[in-house]
């Protein structure tokens, strides 16, 4: 619900407590009188800001649950944009103006752009350190910056304890640099590594370490580099080889792109595609909405329409829930829907998310039973509320006109106190 003229759902909260603390009493009269004539003298005016809220948590939910199933039976997979055929080699955006414009593309990729990693000496992970003990400082020269760092090494400290505490140092420094330690159970070893979070060829992304007390760089091995910096290399349409220090890549006519792996000899095709993003965000929304309508409807325990409501959304769920888990769609132990982005992901690209909920468009199917559902919900909210919720002090022959008056359009009960 948002107040015509007033604040958003952000300040509903405040209102509501606003109104419990009793500040607005000079409207309760007036409330009494227009909207509640049969009430008696002691609940003259009394409502339940629970109820209140649960209306509003109920409609606004329900709205946006009815906008996204009708976005899933058609709009959402009419959407076109630059698509690549092997996003784990590449991905491809999209930001220009004229889509029909744009002609497929191939791209090669030789390779792509990196960091310079260090790989220290590989150490029996659980012996004992054998280098100096007590405080090491240690320096790490990169960007053209000096920094110096230090760890302390007690008596019983394993090499594993000595690496792990100089990768805590490095990634503490928040100098660019990426530090962790790597275990390999089945020899018991570890080794500590250490990579530029910057790619490409530029001399401020080289980087070197030296001991400066202590010996703890060159008892690890840390200055030891095993891949050094490297630009991305890649071909558009066979064309000249291309050389980029960063590995997001413009393509023309309003195509960027992100390399992510070399290709050998295999080609990336960039073609004109359904947009998998945006499918994607409106099945989110729809999960979302369905959960709060839900939990709006579950929790309210003592009032036995909300029930029913609840009761109703757990039918038509259950009644597609094999469909709904071949396209990626769960539920949880709550009754809560749940995504699994893989099972989504494949249901999309084979066509099977798009029959599931475009079939039959409105008129039959899941996302048919659960629409109608949330349009009478965001229309009839009255239906789905009892008195049970509003305390036993007030009758309300008329509550029902209020809601149906003041909480659809542009009006709210809120507008009308203010």
């Amino acid at each position: 619900m948002r107040v015509s003229g007033g604040p958003g759902n952000a300040g509903i909260s405040s209102l509501y407590n606003t109104l419990y603390q009793g500040k607005i009493a000079m409207h309760s009269n007036r409330l009494s009188r227009d909207f509640f004539p049969t009430n008696n003298a002691q609940g003259q005016g009394s409502f339940s800001m629970n109820a209140m809220q649960y209306i509003s948590d109920i409609k606004s939910a329900s709205s946006a649950l009815s906008g996204a199933l009708k976005d899933l039976a058609g709009p959402a997979f009419n959407q076109r944009t630059m698509v690549s055929s092997n996003t784990d080699a590449m991905t491809v955006s999209f930001t220009g103006s004229n889509l029909s414009s744009v002609n497929d593309m191939t791209v090669q990729i030789d390779q792509i752009a990196m960091g310079q990693l260090n790989e220290g000496s590989r150490m029996n992970a659980s012996a004992s350190y054998g280098g100096d003990r007590g405080v090491n400082r240690f320096e790490i020269e990169t960007g053209g910056k000096t920094t110096q760092l230090s760890i302390s090494v007690a008596a019983g400290d394993s090499n594993r304890d000595v690496q792990q505490k100089m990768a805590t140092a490095i990634n503490n420094a928040g100098i660019g640099l990426r530090a962790t330690v790597e275990t390999d159970s089945k020899t018991n070893s570890s080794m500590l590594r250490i990579e530029s979070t910057n790619v490409g060829t530029d001399e401020k992304n080289a980087f070197s370490l030296r001991d400066f007390t202590g010996n703890a760089v060159a008892q690890t091995g840390a200055n030891e580099v095993s891949r050094q910096r490297q630009d991305a290399i890649y071909r558009v349409n066979d064309g000249p080889t291309q050389v980029s220090r960063s590995n997001t890549v413009n393509l023309g006519n309003g195509v960027s792109a992100t390399l992510k792996a070399a290709t050998a000899e295999q080609s990336v095709t960039v073609s004109r595609g359904r947009d998998m993003s945006m499918v994607r965000g409106v099945v989110e929304n729809m999960v979302r909405s369905y959960n709060s309508l839900f939990s709006a409807a579950a929790e309210n325990v003592n009032d036995f329409k909300a029930q029913s409501l609840a009761s109703r959304l757990m039918n038509v769920a259950s009644a597609y829930s094999r469909s709904l888990s071949e396209v990626g769609i769960g539920f949880d132990s709550s009754g809560k829907m749940t995504v699994d982005s893989n099972r989504l992901n494949q249901a999309f690209e084979s066509g099977k998310l798009e029959q599931f909920f475009t079939d039959g468009g409105r008129s039959f199917g899941f996302g048919a039973s659960l629409g109608r559902l949330a349009d009478n919900v965001s229309s009839n909210t009255a239906s789905f509320v009892s008195n049970s919720l509003f305390g036993s002090n007030t009758s309300y022959s008329n509550f029902g006109n209020l809601i149906q008056h003041n909480f659809q359009g542009t009006g709210s009960l809120l507008d009308y106190m203010f």
